[in-house]
């Protein structure tokens, strides 16, 4: 069923070259992804929520003489991730069906490409085949940036590939150096091994790099701001809604279950950077002029939230980081979408040209004041279970960690409802404004499900907690806590991981 799900993307890769003109192209690509979603739904009443261990896990021998093999599972924390994938590509090609015309059938071909890179990034269970998953989505974005971006696509291009490049190689060499370790690129295999303390730092360092340039921590997030600002509106929500998650699910996957002293001897250095990411963001974000801008600078921060909880090594905390990558996703993504939309109409991101459009499109306005709310963790809505469950575990590792990372949160509510009041209220600035139409029908079908997930997820997030504490618990905390030497406790500032409990958690330091 992984395989299905991985390869139908291509199928339309297949068709779309024949099809002329644009609309044919995004109506085939459409359907294609309809399709992936159908059967990843499939997986939603398959899984099985409390097994330990992978699902539906396929494996065929590749290059057997060098230990690699086509291997695939599926568990808590890939699932949630894989769905979002899936409902958001039919989303961001519906989006894209009138304001991508020219070279449309490369632009679809990009995106489906760019699918099944990620579908098999996040169900990859050998390091190679990870690595080639990883390496396939830098090529379709490379394009989707480079040609059908805005004026300053090619600078904004060449940044994005050289720091992707420069982790990318990084992570190979360091899985090579892993494999030689631990007899082979098998996933499973390497978790049943105690790697040597030196390879494990060396490692993490390696992996790590290449993560937290793609989620992007402080001081590698520099080329974010670049992309996002660049990038087509169906280009942004793919890069914010899963590209950045992939560095998370990376660390998440990898550094912390293979390589656990490590990541407990640089627990405090992510702790600090993720600290950082999320003051510096949000600060970024505040004097941003352009709206685009704005939100990427938003996403650093959030990205910081999530390392944060990440690294605090509690299940609760790390609940947190990964339901807050779907509501990151999902909010972040209708931003994007939303200011690609007037954007279409007016042909300026400035947010100085804009103001009382709620008077003119009051339908606009009222989506957008959801997302903006679900961004800024409003409780009822998406955004606020996820920041929550990471504040009370930072609180619980650190006051001093959680009251920075509150300022965050404050400093998040200013920027956005600033945003929110530069384009809303006030008088309409130009006669231009005068004639912005309110959402089409088109528009309304892409924004409901997002809209939709945004009330359903802030009122009851319990089924997304439910499908993924297992797979916390046992495939990651379990596992590093089995891989530390028995009288070792996990450092975390102020807190310590009691590794002799049978579940983690955390306890006050004496």
């Amino acid at each position: 069923m992984l395989s299905s799900l991985i390869f139908i993307p291509l199928v339309g890769v297949v068709i779309i070259p024949f099809l002329r003109g644009y609309k044919a192209p995004a109506i085939a690509a459409f359907v294609v992804s309809l399709v992936a979603m159908i059967v990843s739904f499939q997986l939603l009443f398959s899984f099985d929520a409390s097994a330990d261990g992978f699902q539906f896990v396929e494996n065929l021998p590749l290059l057997p003489d060098f230990a690699i093999s086509y291997k695939l599972g599926l568990d808590g924390i890939s699932y949630w991730m894989i769905l979002l994938t899936t409902c958001l590509f039919p989303i961001v090609i519906l989006a894209s069906y009138s304001s991508i015309t020219d070279r449309a059938s490369g632009y679809f071909i990009s995106l489906l490409i760019l699918e099944t890179g990620v579908i098999g990034a996040f169900v990859a269970l050998d390091l190679v085949l990870f690595y080639i998953f990883w390496e396939i989505m830098l090529i379709p974005m490379f394009f989707i940036i480079g040609i059908w971006g805005g004026k300053d696509r090619v600078y904004a291009t060449v940044k994005f590939v050289l720091f992707t490049m420069f982790g990318s190689l990084l992570m190979l060499v360091a899985l090579i150096y892993v494999a030689y370790y631990a007899g082979g690129f098998d996933y499973e295999l390497i978790l049943t091994k105690h790697l040597p303390v030196s390879v494990q730092y060396w490692a993490f360092i390696a992996f790590g790099l290449a993560f937290i340039i793609k989620v992007p921590v402080f001081p590698f997030h520099t080329w974010l701001p670049d992309a996002h600002t660049e990038a087509p509106a169906g280009g942004s929500v793919i890069l914010a809604s899963l590209l950045l998650k992939l560095g998370i699910y990376g660390l998440l996957r990898f550094n912390l279950p293979l390589f656990p002293d490590a990541a407990e001897g640089l627990a405090p250095l992510m702790i600090i950077l993720g600290v950082i990411g999320i003051i510096h963001g949000a600060m970024a974000a505040a004097v941003q002029p352009d709206m685009k801008r704005l939100i990427a600078y938003s996403s650093v921060s959030h990205m910081g939230f999530i390392i944060l909880g990440l690294f605090t090594f509690t299940v609760s905390g790390i609940q947190g980081a990964m339901i807050q990558m779907v509501n990151h996703g999902i909010s972040t993504g209708a931003l994007f979408l939303l200011i690609g939309m007037i954007y279409d109409q007016t042909h300026t991101r400035k947010l100085s040209d804009y103001g009382g459009l709620a008077k003119v499109s009051p339908v606009f306005a009222t989506v957008f004041l959801i997302s903006v709310l679900a961004s800024v963790g409003l409780p009822g809505l998406n955004g606020f279970i996820g920041e929550y469950v990471i504040l009370i575990s930072a609180f619980q590792v650190d006051w001093l960690l959680g009251s920075l990372a509150v300022i965050g949160v404050i400093l998040a509510a200013w920027y956005l409802l600033r945003l929110y009041n530069g384009i809303f209220f006030g008088p309409l600035k130009n006669s231009a404004l005068e004639k912005v139409r309110d959402l089409n029908l088109r528009e309304m079908v892409v924004l409901s499900p997002l809209v939709f997930f945004m009330f359903y997820i802030g009122v009851y997030p319990k089924p997304f907690f439910d499908a993924m504490s297992t797979s916390i618990q046992t495939n990651v905390l379990d596992m590093m806590v089995s891989d530390l030497d028995d009288e070792t406790e996990l450092f975390i500032p102020n807190g310590v991981i009691n590794v002799e409990s049978p579940l983690v958690e955390t306890e006050k330091s004496t």
